[in-house]
């Protein structure tokens, strides 16, 4: 039984080997944001990339999104710190290559590609682990806080590390910046390997071959009254919303809603303003409300805000005012429902599936979007921007509340317990 001090709100700051997986996942989130800006800006303008070449560097970094499945299962039949560990070390090495190869005049846009790739199969590696990992340093009472503390450093770093990127490029050359990054993940190394934890072996898995352990967890998450739905609502939202509505939403905001180009960055970072503050309600509402209606009532919410974007019209500063407020309620309900999802399937996933089912929810949740950007792009060139933003504003956002509306979730007030495996 926790004792009372433990019970207390501030308890993980008490908890250092919490304290070192977040700060070193707070340091290489922030390097992380600075590589997304310097990375397409080596291969664009010192590289002389075309946009084709652009389009085929930006999709071998998605690409390993596709192996969520496979990663799950590997994730489970292994200790998660040495997962954590290597990938850090990996991506640090990667990194390190290009400002080498620059200063020797030896980079080419093929080892970017290179590059790119193999950050993307160490990023997916490290995702499912430290989702995974979380549980083995943190009490069941504590998740919830220490979810939203790991997704808070997600929020903080996507204001911050843009703009530090800026700052950085304007005074040194893009490829020595991605030192930056390189550091941040040697950094996030020391961290993990200074934890003193000890973490268990992974039960033995009797699931037999990969396919029939990607088909166990699959078919957990899609037997769980309260898992599913959350499945299913992530796949539709990604197909649409991710896909379709925001492969869309510069052109069609610079040219339908006459939005100057110079304005749009600072819309999009009042998302960024709600996201931190969504990172810091979402376990007081998971207390107070608990975290089913919490996760029902943020989609609602969040995705009823999707609907302004194809709405925005009129004089500019209405356009802006409604655009700005989509924004601010999707980062604010986002994060919100993120921290409690997480919490859920970490709570309800037995120990020897909750990699699976974690690698499950996230590939039903980003592995339809590239599929809906490509229609996004015949869409658009067909029937124009405006229909094809409306529809998918609207299906995007609908289908996901109906979904989770006739399933238990909105009644969920306690965290699920993990059925007991033999």
């Amino acid at each position: 039984m926790a004792s009372p001090t433990t019970d207390r709100a501030d308890s993980l700051w008490r908890n250092p080997d919490f304290l070192k997986l977040w700060a070193g996942e707070s340091l290489s989130l922030i390097g992380s944001q600075v590589t997304v800006l310097a990375m397409p800006i080596v291969a664009y303008l010192l590289l002389n990339a075309s946009v084709a070449e652009m389009g085929v560097l930006g999709a071998l970094a998605r690409l390993p999104m596709v192996l969520f499945f496979v990663v799950g299962v590997w994730v489970d039949r292994m200790r998660r710190r040495p997962v954590l560990i290597w990938s850090d070390v990996v991506r640090a090495g990667m990194l390190a290559t290009v400002p080498l190869l620059f200063v020797m005049d030896m980079l080419t846009l093929w080892w970017l590609y290179v590059v790119v790739l193999v950050m993307g199969v160490a990023g997916v590696l490290f995702e499912i682990a430290y989702r995974s990992y979380l549980p083995v340093l943190v009490a069941p009472e504590h998740l919830g806080d220490g979810n939203s503390k790991l997704q808070l450093s997600d929020s903080v770093s996507k204001a911050v590390g843009p703009s530090l990127a800026g700052l950085l490029l304007a005074a040194r050359s893009a490829p020595l910046i991605i030192l930056v990054d390189a550091i941040s993940y040697v950094a996030s190394a020391l961290c993990l390997i200074f934890i003193r934890k000890k973490e268990d072996p992974p039960p033995p898995d009797s699931g037999g071959t990969m396919i029939a352990a990607i088909r166990a967890g699959f078919g957990f998450v899609m037997s769980q009254p309260l898992i599913r739905p959350l499945a299913i609502a992530s796949a539709v939202y990604s197909f649409f919303d991710i896909g379709i509505l925001q492969t869309l939403y510069i052109p069609y905001v610079i040219d339908v809603v006459d939005v100057p180009a110079a304005v749009v960055g600072g819309v999009l970072a009042v998302g960024g303003i709600g996201a931190i503050a969504g990172a810091w309600l979402s376990v007081r509402m998971m207390k107070r409300f608990g975290p089913g209606p919490t996760m029902f009532w943020s989609t609602v919410i969040g995705n009823s805000a999707l609907i302004l974007v194809p709405l925005a019209g009129g004089p500019m500063w209405l356009a802006l005012a409604m655009l700005g407020l989509a924004q601010l309620l999707m980062g604010l309900c986002t994060q919100i429902f993120v921290v409690n999802n997480i919490t859920v399937l970490q709570s309800a996933a037995p120990r020897e599936l909750v990699g699976r089912v974690i690698a499950t929810i996230w590939a039903m949740g980003l592995v339809p979007a590239p599929l809906g950007a490509l229609v996004a792009g015949l869409l658009g060139e067909a029937f124009g921007m405006r229909p094809v933003v409306l529809a998918a504003a609207l299906i995007g956002a609908l289908v996901p509340m109906v979904v989770l509306w006739r399933s238990p979730i909105p009644k969920m007030r306690e965290l699920p317990t993990a059925p007991v495996t033999s």
